[in-house]
C-alpha cells in the first residue's frame, strides 16, 4: 500500500494532492494546501524516495525515505518502522533525520514556518493512524 499513490493521497493533511509513482520507489507529488488562519495558498512539488531496507529482527521493516527535485525543502532524510505486534495490531513509527526548507519558502511563512510544518506532520500521522485502525495493515508494506 505504501507505494500505491492513492495511500498517499488519503493520508495527506492537505487540500489537495496530485502524487503518481514515477518509478516503484518514487512517489512524485504536487501538493496544494493553504495556511489556515491567514487563507494563504502554498504549493509544493516534489518526489520523495523510498528505500525498503527489510526487515531488522527484533526492530521491524524499514523503510528509509529522503526528498528530491523540490525547490521548497532543502532536505528531508528518516525512516518509517513497521513492526508486526499481532494479528490486528502493528506498530508504525516515522523517524525524521533532517528537514531543512528551502530560504525562500522561509521568507514565504516567516515565523511561523516551523509550526506550520509541525502541525502538518502531526495531521499526517494521526491520518495514518485513522487508515492503519480502519484498513487491513497486511497491504500497508
Amino acid at each position: 500500500m505504501i507505494y500505491k499513490s492513492d495511500f498517499w493521497e488519503k493520508i495527506a493533511p492537505t487540500k489537495r494532492i496530485n502524487a503518481n509513482f514515477v518509478a516503484p520507489n518514487v512517489l512524485y507529488s504536487k501538493i496544494h494546501d493553504e495556511i489556515e488562519i491567514l487563507k494563504f495558498p502554498i504549493e509544493i512539488e516534489g518526489e520523495l524516495v523510498l528505500i525498503d531496507k527489510g526487515e531488522e529482527v527484533g526492530k521491524g521493516r524499514i523503510i528509509e525515505f529522503n526528498v528530491r527535485n523540490n525547490k521548497d525543502i532543502k532536505e528531508l532524510e528518516g525512516r518509517i518502522r513497521v513492526k508486526y505486534l499481532s494479528p490486528k495490531a502493528s506498530k508504525v513509527g516515522i523517524f525524521i533525520e533532517n528537514f531543512t526548507l528551502a530560504d525562500n519558502f522561509l521568507k514565504l511563512l516567516g515565523s511561523a514556518a516551523e509550526f506550520i510544518v509541525q502541525s502538518k506532520i502531526t495531521d499526517l500521522l494521526r491520518n495514518l493512524e485513522k487508515f492503519c485502525k480502519s484498513g487491513n495493515l497486511a497491504q500497508f508494506l
